[in-house]
């Protein structure tokens, strides 16, 4: 009897899990707030941060669920297609941040203010994207 070979991506699954709970937990600190990614949506005023909240959102969630049902031979693409709309959505989140005067000044100290829900979103992304090319 041999091992019986699993089809979960294991890598993968991590990335898009620690994406997934990075945007649930509080995502920067300073001046007594400490948003998760949550506060980015406002569909009473739509607009590229809501969008690009739940691009990042929806990509991982969907990388998720793509880990668990599989969908014939795309599988894989399919994977690698949603965590690439995750980073994608963190991409316009931080180009429509950057879009005027004050937030380019709070820019400047970006890191400084960041917390754990974004580094586990960034290390998400980094782990996902790994096991999307490897196919671990």
């Amino acid at each position: 009897m041999g091992k019986k070979s699993s089809s979960i991506s294991l890598i993968y699954l991590i990335g898009v899990a620690l994406v997934a709970i990075g945007f649930c937990l509080p995502m920067f600190k300073g001046l007594g707030l400490t948003p998760s990614g949550f506060k980015f949506i406002n569909f009473d005023n739509f607009g590229w941060m809501t969008i690009a909240a739940l691009l990042i959102f929806c990509g991982a969630v969907a990388g998720i669920v793509f880990s668990f049902v599989s969908v014939g031979s795309s599988s894989d693409l399919i994977k690698l297609i949603c965590i690439l709309v995750s980073i994608a959505g963190g991409i316009i989140l931080i180009i429509n941040f950057n879009d005027n005067w004050l937030t380019k000044q709070i820019g400047k100290g970006f890191f400084k203010h960041a917390y754990i829900g974004f580094y586990m979103i960034l290390a998400g992304w980094i782990v996902g994207l790994i096991g999307a090319i490897t196919k671990k």
